[in-house]
């Protein structure tokens, strides 16, 4: 397993001060979530602080639903059974809805709690976890309540911004046409070497999921189209989407919509467009579970 994030960077630097640079700019933009966004940190630094921390552990609060939008009335099913316990001490959580309503208190996390939101507008869904120390963690879930749904943007939390793309077999395919399914939005380039190992997880995940609505649109970074054609397959990869648009790395114009600068970047959107998880480097955390949740 990897220490640290696997990616290729448009200019190559020191990795010390890449790595910490990788850090300040995705916590400056608030691309991850708090729980991703610690691992990224645990992960980065791991080498320098092997062997100095002791053992640690503590409860994980994970609070996900399918839905995040929606005209009102919208129900919501939370899901809580991702939270956990890294020494395996039993947990109990509080949730509460963020519209004023009364929380809703438990030990069973194996369960879906519904909640039907009445009226538009934005709240905060927000999970305590608590072990039998007293130790606890939280996670938030922003629910957008209107016909629009959640702002444009590139962070978690927002509608991903549209784009029409040339497909690598001659046709055209517009982001927005997959609404009602998963998509998982892949930036790459077969001149990428964790680029190419990742294509296999990838590929793996359609072929698992794709019968329940799981899309996998890849977007090469290749100047030439071909390039990426004849990667795809050779390696027989051809449950993709797979889009190519001129101007490799530097001007790609999908590319620059999305604000990319290291390969593979990886979105993850649910059925309304939302962006859920965003990962730079090689995917390896986008998990079968985290896919189960939002098909």
């Amino acid at each position: 397993m990897s220490t640290g994030p696997e990616f290729a960077p448009r200019a190559q630097s020191d990795p010390i001060r890449r790595g910490k640079w990788i850090y300040n700019q995705l916590m400056m933009k608030r691309r991850f979530p708090k729980l991703i966004g610690r691992l990224l940190l645990i992960s980065t630094f791991s080498f320098v602080l092997s062997g100095c921390l002791g053992p640690s552990g503590g409860p994980v609060a994970i609070l996900s639903s399918a839905v995040v939008t929606g005209s009102a009335p919208l129900e919501v099913g939370f899901n809580l059974s991702f939270s956990t316990h890294t020494k395996g001490l039993e947990i109990s959580f509080e949730l509460d809805f963020g519209d004023g309503s009364a929380p809703i208190s438990g030990i069973e996390f194996g369960i879906i709690l519904h909640h039907t939101y009445g009226t538009a507008g934005t709240y905060e869904a927000t999970l305590l976890v608590i072990d039998e120390e007293g130790m606890s963690d939280t996670d938030s879930l922003t629910i957008t309540v209107d016909d629009s749904g959640p702002a444009e943007g590139i962070e978690v939390g927002n509608t991903a911004p549209d784009f029409t793309g040339s497909t690598t077999d001659g046709g055209q395919m517009t982001l927005s046409d997959y609404r009602g399914q998963v998509v998982i939005l892949d930036f790459w380039g077969s001149w990428c070497q964790p680029c190419q190992n990742s294509m296999p997880h990838l590929d793996s995940l359609v072929t698992q999921y794709g019968n329940q609505g799981l899309v996998a649109i890849i977007v090469s970074t290749d100047i030439d189209e071909q390039d990426t054609i004849d990667f795809l397959a050779s390696n027989g990869l051809t449950q993709f989407v797979s889009v190519w648009e001129p101007g490799g790395k530097n001007d790609n114009p999908i590319d620059l919509l999305y604000d990319v600068t290291f390969y593979p970047t990886t979105f993850l959107l649910d059925k309304q467009g939302v962006i859920r998880w965003i990962s730079i480097g090689f995917p390896g955390t986008l998990t079968e579970a985290m896919l189960e949740s939002l098909l």
